[in-house]
């Protein structure tokens, strides 16, 4: 398990999660997998996972997990590679199977309420509480290799050039590059560079890196890539 400690993010790795025979992959962020959540529903195309994305209500739910400010993009989709797929935080995949059906709804939130929400018994003795201590310290010092890990790879590095994002998504840096330029995204008022409108820089949603030569490169946060995706979705670009 990996977690980080300022963030209370989860990620349950070791942990196999099983719905009517499907596993449910995660990512690296702990998100879970759309396209598993769909094959075990029963893998109708008409409950496709882009069909959900293009919901304006899931668009919403979407942009207000976006407002929150949590620490990683509530919706990711993986083109290419052995990961590929659409990852979401369990916010979304509760959301997802609520518009698949009440039951299958249902069957997920039992299945992962039973593996990710778990509550510990409380200590019934003084002793029983000093064992739960000392045992949770023990385990605060095992993680802790892996809580510096996450913390110097994952969380330091969240910013993405245009050309990380663009991957992501199946795009060009260019032509994503030209998307972001309709959306007002960049201001012309510099030459020869690109740089974020000041109300993006606000939000959250990138930031201004000076590069080796001295240049000015805008970065996006997780924040801005979570947006840039929503944005594009809705749009009707990716799906």
């Amino acid at each position: 398990m990996i977690m980080n400690a300022s963030k209370n993010l989860i990620t349950l790795s070791s942990v196999q999660i099983n719905i009517d025979g499907a596993t449910i992959h995660q990512d690296q962020l702990g998100r879970f997998c759309l396209n598993d959540l769909h094959q075990a529903s029963g893998g109708e195309r008409k409950n496709q996972p882009q069909y959900f994305l293009e919901n304006k209500q899931t668009q919403e739910l979407v942009q207000a997990l976006i407002d929150t400010g949590i620490p990683v993009s509530p919706v990711e989709v993986v083109r290419g590679g052995l990961n590929q797929g659409t990852y979401a935080v369990k916010q979304i995949v509760y959301a997802y199977a609520m518009w698949i059906s009440p039951s299958f709804n249902l069957k997920v939130i039992n299945t992962f309420d039973a593996l990710i929400t778990q509550r510990p018994q409380l200590p019934q003795s003084f002793s029983e509480a000093l064992q739960l201590a000392a045992d949770q310290a023990r385990k605060i010092e095992e993680d802790k290799p892996k809580v510096d890990y996450y913390e110097k790879i994952v969380v330091r590095d969240t910013l993405l050039n245009a050309t990380q994002v663009a991957q992501k998504i199946g795009l060009s840096a260019i032509a994503l590059n030209k998307l972001l330029d309709s959306l007002k995204v960049y201001s012309h008022g510099v030459k020869r560079a690109r740089v974020f409108q000041q109300w993006f820089i606000d939000k959250g949603f990138g930031e201004l890196k000076q590069t080796d030569l001295g240049y000015s490169q805008p970065m996006f946060t997780t924040k801005g890539e979570a947006w840039v995706i929503q944005k594009l979705v809705s749009e009707g670009v990716i799906s």
